[in-house]
Parts: structure tokens; sequence; C-alpha cells
């Protein structure tokens, strides 16, 4: 299903957008934990006017895991994989749940409002996309908001040194979703492979790749999901 302006007011009077952020970010959570193998697992994480989803585990895989993964789902190629300098690590996120260590390996971001109407908030946003990619975590993220226009995907690129891989920003498609990691190249040199898509209201969401290991990638389904949440709030309805 198209995209859809969820500041209009067509849509707003339906479901505000921080509610459809959280249902949707729920849909996507659901639909990891259906792929995901065992002793990984995503959830919805609220922060202050932030939504995201989690995905942690608690143990490592075998090789015969490895193997049944892999041929389940290859990611296709990146958009771009470029050296990167990335900033001191602020944070290490790693928690203890009842005695058991459950580590972070991947985190969606959900664009919001807040995240972009203010220097400090895109700043903000940018820095933990940094931190994160830093310790190895990978990352989706998705703006499908029109407003305010700043591109924190060509922001976070710009942060890392890359140049390859952004946007331009005087087209007619200001939307974007991507996705990242981190990998080393020749002789150890940090560097980030990107898939990145330009977008505007109409399209259809893409699937994209999030690596739970060096080498183990899971699909994001971005569209199912997406429908998903406009059809729980009913948002269709006529």
């Amino acid at each position: 299903m198209p995209i859809l302006d969820h500041l209009s007011e067509e849509i707003s009077d339906i479901a505000e957008f921080q509610s459809f952020h959280n249902a949707w970010a729920v849909e996507i959570a659901y639909a990891l934990n259906r792929v995901l193998p065992k002793g990984f697992r995503a959830k919805p994480h609220a922060q202050i006017g932030i939504r995201e989803v989690d995905v942690r585990t608690d143990r490592s895989l075998n090789e015969d895991e490895k193997r049944e993964l892999i041929s389940r789902y290859q990611p296709p190629q990146p958009l771009t994989t470029a050296p990167a300098i990335f900033p001191p690590e602020l944070e290490v996120f790693i928690v203890n749940v009842r005695r058991r260590t459950q580590r972070t390996v991947g985190v969606i971001e959900i664009v919001s409002i807040g995240n972009k109407d203010r220097p400090d908030s895109r700043s903000d946003f940018v820095a933990k996309c940094s931190n994160l990619l830093s310790q190895e975590i990978s990352i989706v993220v998705v703006d499908i908001l029109v407003a305010p226009r700043f591109n924190l995907h060509n922001l976070l690129l710009s942060a890392l040194e890359i140049m390859d891989g952004q946007i331009r920003e005087d087209t007619d498609a200001p939307l974007y979703c991507a996705a990242y990691r981190k990998v080393f190249a020749a002789k150890g040199t940090p560097a980030v492979q990107c898939w990145a898509s330009a977008l505007k209201v109409g399209d259809t969401l893409p699937e994209l790749p999030l690596f739970i290991t060096s080498d183990i990638a899971v699909p994001v389904d971005l569209e199912g999901t997406y429908m998903r949440a406009c059809e729980g709030l009913k948002i269709f309805e006529e």
C-alpha cells in the first residue's frame, strides 16, 4: 500500500502520528519475532518522546544455525561501503535481566517530529545512531514524515564523514528509509555499509536487512507491518 501523509488532517484526525508510531513499532517487533532465531527477541522500546524497536540476544548461534539462517535470507548488495570516522563511545547498551545478560544487536528507529524539529534533537539522534554503529549494533532508520524537512540519513553519513550513499534533498522524494551496519575493511579500517531508498508519499516501503551478527541478517518487513498498523488503527475505515 502507498505511504500516507500522516501529517495531513485527513489522516491525523483518525490517528495522530504518535499513536501510529507506537502501533507500527509493535507490529515490526511482532514480525521480527516470527523470523528471529531462538535466543533473539525484538521488543518495542519507549524513551522520552521516542519509540523504537530493539533486537536483543542472550545467546550465540552455532555453525549449523548460522548456515540455516544464511540459506533463508540473503541481504541485497549495499548501496555503499565507505570508510567511517566514529566519535568516542558514550555508552554501552548491555543490560542484565534476571541474571541473564542480554546484548542489543539491532535497533529500528521510526523517526518522529521530535527527532528532527530542533537542531539539538537532530544532533542527539545522529549521535545516538553513530554510537550504536560504533558498537557494531546494526540500525534501520525510517522517516515517513514530510515535515520538518530534514534528512537525518544524510546528517548521519556526514557525521561519519561519508559522502557516498547520501540522498539528494532537492527532489520531490523527501522521505527515506535506510539500513546500516559497521564492518571492517582492509587493515581493520572501520567502514559502514548502507542500504538506502528515497521515498515520497504514495510510494511502497521496501524490505531492509537488519544484521543480528556479523554475517546473519533478517528481513525487516516495513510494508507489511505498515499496512497492519494502518488497519489496526482503522485508518482505512469508510
